[in-house]
């Protein structure tokens, strides 16, 4: 990729009928920003504008989102085809920064591709209760109930109104509630019991070897603190101002993802240095 590249937006068709919509802006070390369910790329523009270009950030719209097209998937292929996309722009190790679901989906990127760090704002990494309320929930989701359900339970509990206006306004220009959307990229949840897919969210974990960030818009329970504790390289805050919190305080997180990333890149350049010949 350009070093130099200008915001864009870009399509990337692929023969397996699924073409991820991104847009870049800025230069130097490369971040990659996923957005969370039923949002696009453009909630995370207030933070790349604050970023004023300091670092090369590419925001892709995930399948079935923005421009996007395709549907739900599981996080091991949604990890996978991130990174042919970005195998194709020629983007190595980047930080890859995660919101709600998709906090879920950096972590899980970092356990199975090359990073140089990972960020999750505001997803759990204690799923059982989540997957335990959609599974309640599910004859409702699955039924003619869907919109009211999801607004009552998971619109009404995201913070929204938090925001500032112009950021929430364009925020939700982004949003799109469908159905199948949401049941397909919940539908891991749904087929398998909260135990079960906990195990596999440890094992995830249990293989980040990278630096990690986690701002979270609410106190930690314990069950989240110990899974944290787990990562070798991890810092968590709080910050009390809900799922949203990025976009609550959009020049604290800005300064905050920077100063991350300057750690990440010292951090992926140790071993270089650690190796290098002495006199």
């Amino acid at each position: 990729m350009s070093p130099s590249a200008q915001r864009q937006a870009n399509l990337t068709p692929r023969s397996d009928a699924v073409s991820l919509a991104y847009e870049c802006s800025g230069d130097g070390i490369p971040v990659v920003f996923l957005h969370g369910l039923t949002f696009d790329r453009r909630a995370w523009r207030p933070i790349v504008d604050r970023l004023g270009g300091r670092v090369l950030t590419i925001a892709f719209d995930l399948p079935g989102h923005g421009q996007s097209t395709g549907s739900g998937l599981a996080f091991v292929r949604l990890a996978a085809l991130i990174r042919a996309r970005l195998d194709e722009l020629g983007v190595e190790r980047p930080v890859v920064v995660g919101h709600s679901m998709s906090g879920g989906l950096a972590m899980a990127y970092a356990a199975q591709h090359p990073v140089r760090g990972a960020v999750n704002v505001d997803g759990p990494l204690d799923v059982r209760p989540f997957a335990s309320l959609i599974h309640r929930l599910e004859p409702a989701l699955r039924g003619d109930a869907f919109a009211e359900t999801f607004r009552d339970v998971f619109q009404a509990s995201m913070g929204l109104d938090r925001l500032a206006a112009d950021i929430r306004a364009a925020v939700l220009a982004g949003q799109r509630i469908r159905q199948d959307l949401v049941l397909g990229y919940w539908a891991e949840l749904l087929d398998s019991a909260p135990d079960v897919l906990q195990a596999r969210v440890d094992r995830a974990l249990g293989a980040i070897d990278v630096p990690v960030l986690g701002v979270f818009g609410r106190e930690l329970e314990p069950p989240d603190r110990e899974r944290l504790a787990r990562i070798p390289d991890v810092a968590w805050e709080a910050w009390p101002d809900g799922h949203f919190v990025h976009l609550v305080e959009p020049d604290r997180f800005a300064d905050r993802l920077l100063g991350f990333v300057e750690q990440c890149e010292i951090r992926a350049r140790r071993p270089l240095i650690d190796a290098a010949p002495i006199g």
